[in-house]
């Protein structure tokens, strides 16, 4: 956070897990050339651990509106202050 408020960039929290096939997926869509300008350049990028179960992280997950019982990954948006701007609540990235 502290880096994100000192370059002016937007945080996003990726809640997910080594075992996650679509979070492996989403994250090599982070590296593509035409994508990861973007992110390097706007964002901060920090994968959270639920866990082997699910269970890691659960209170981080609730307090930015994040409903891991819909999949992972998971996303939500944070402003530099780290303010909640976005969080995905209907499992959106689950089948990335």
């Amino acid at each position: 956070m502290a880096k994100a408020k000192k370059d002016h960039q937007r945080v996003i929290l990726v809640f997910g897990g080594n075992w996650c096939y679509d979070c492996h997926v989403l994250d090599q869509a982070f590296h593509q050339t035409d994508v990861a300008p973007l992110l390097e350049n706007n964002f901060q990028v920090v994968h959270v651990d639920i866990g082997d179960e699910g269970k890691k992280n659960n209170d981080l997950a609730a307090e930015y509106q994040v409903p891991l019982e819909k999949g992972v990954p998971a996303l939500a948006i944070l402003g530099p202050d780290g303010k909640l701007l976005y969080s995905q609540k209907n499992g959106e990235w689950e089948s990335a």
